[in-house]
């Protein structure tokens, strides 16, 4: 019985993890889907813009309505970290791609006959297709990875504990107090990570401690070297 106790923390943590992955999982995919909907009308959208030059109202209306969401889901795949513009005569850092070229097909119609326009929309088109297929290859990626990890219990008693460091900023997201964009962010701070690390280390290896020695003689040690 002295040994159960800490043998059940440590299943207890890896089992919290292990559904912690699973629900992750099931995230990973939705995005997938979401993302290969979104793609597959876009380029329909683009399709009916620069072969047949026709404006597909209805799926601009579709698209726009999704643009912010779906820029947020591309993340870093749909950023770019420098662009000069030198028809405009701008430069900008963290440009957003497809936030600001969805609203510059309105004039694609328009600039048809301009060679110089109708090469940069298709040239920003090209980016938007490649930002997709990338974004679409570190889903998969983020899938494969996890899936492999799934079963390996010092991954999962990892994630438990991941999971339980960061649940003052799931509570904060699930009341409200802060947006899944924001929570993501503050999951993936560096410190955080190291935090977890730590954590994780001296937690398995105590738990490995506790079971050898027993938990009484395990937490009298524990008092002894905080005294």
């Amino acid at each position: 019985m002295d040994k159960l106790i800490p043998i059940g923390i440590l299943l207890g943590v890896a089992i919290i993890g292990f559904i912690s992955k699973f629900l992750e999982l099931g995230d990973i995919r939705s995005r997938y889907e979401f993302t290969v909907e979104y793609r597959n009308k876009f380029i329909n959208f683009l399709n009916d813009l620069f072969q047949k030059r026709s404006f597909n109202q209805q799926l601009y209306y579709e698209l726009t309505g999704k643009v912010k969401e779906m820029q947020y889901e591309l993340g870093s795949d749909g950023v770019y970290a420098y662009v000069i513009d030198n028809l405009k005569g701008y430069s900008t850092s963290n440009y957003q791609a497809l936030v600001n070229f969805l609203p510059e097909t309105r004039n694609v119609i328009n600039d048809f006959d301009n060679s110089i326009m109708r090469m940069r929309y298709n040239q920003e088109a090209q980016y938007c297709g490649d930002m997709f297929v990338r974004h679409l290859g570190s889903l998969e990626l983020a899938e494969k990875n996890m899936r492999k990890s799934i079963y390996n219990p010092f991954a999962d008693f990892a994630e438990g504990v991941k999971l339980i460091i960061s649940l003052p900023v799931l509570l904060l997201k699930w009341f409200g107090f802060i947006s899944a964009e924001r929570s993501r962010r503050i999951k993936k701070n560096p410190i955080l990570k190291i935090i977890n690390f730590i954590v994780t280390a001296v937690g398995f290896v105590s738990g490995i401690m506790a079971i050898i020695m027993g938990w009484n003689d395990f937490w009298m040690l524990i008092k002894s070297f905080v005294k």
